[in-house]
């Protein structure tokens, strides 16, 4: 059975136990802050239950990206009114919306971008170390002779090798 003692579960503990102490001031400092963050992340939040790989990497996209978006307005608060009217201010300009949204609709944008470009970049990269290798290996049987490909083998016989040198013959 598992100590519950470890030192991972008790840096766990005590973290959430900080996480208690420490969020109910910041709650009742920061209210305007946390109105506007949790509102401007609702994206985020939806990428939160959409995403259903374990490490969230999508989530994790669109919520970096989309708190880049809310972090100007954030700052807004911090530096003038840090009030509920100033936050609700702030929530109703179109293009607080616009930016906040619009950087989050980016992240969702390398979401779904990222991946193909990546695939075809390693499809293109290993069909090209696929011809280097086979024309090195042709160089190699044409320097030391077919029987290098059955030692490499263990000595099974290269069926493959033999149906192509027979149609090179006959071409």
């Amino acid at each position: 059975m598992a100590d519950n003692n470890s030192a991972g579960g008790g840096k766990a503990k005590s973290g959430s136990a900080l996480a208690w102490v420490i969020a109910p001031p910041i709650v009742f400092i920061a209210h305007a802050t946390l109105i506007v963050l949790i509102i401007g992340m609702v994206p985020t939040f939806v990428a939160f239950l959409i995403d259903r790989h374990p490490m969230k990497y999508t989530t994790r996209t669109v919520g970096y990206l989309n708190f880049c978006g809310v972090l100007p307005y954030a700052l807004e608060l911090w530096q003038g009114a840090n009030d509920f009217q100033a936050a609700l201010e702030l929530l109703q300009d179109p293009l607080a919306w616009l930016i906040m949204l619009s950087s989050a609709a980016a992240g969702w944008v390398i979401v779904y971008s990222v991946p193909p470009v990546v695939s075809a970049y390693l499809s293109v990269t290993s069909e090209i170390k696929e011809k280097t290798f086979a024309g090195r290996q042709k160089e190699l049987v044409e320097q030391w002779g077919p029987g290098v490909r059955q030692e490499a083998l263990g000595g099974a016989a290269v069926e493959e090798d033999e149906d192509e040198e027979v149609t090179e013959a006959t071409a």
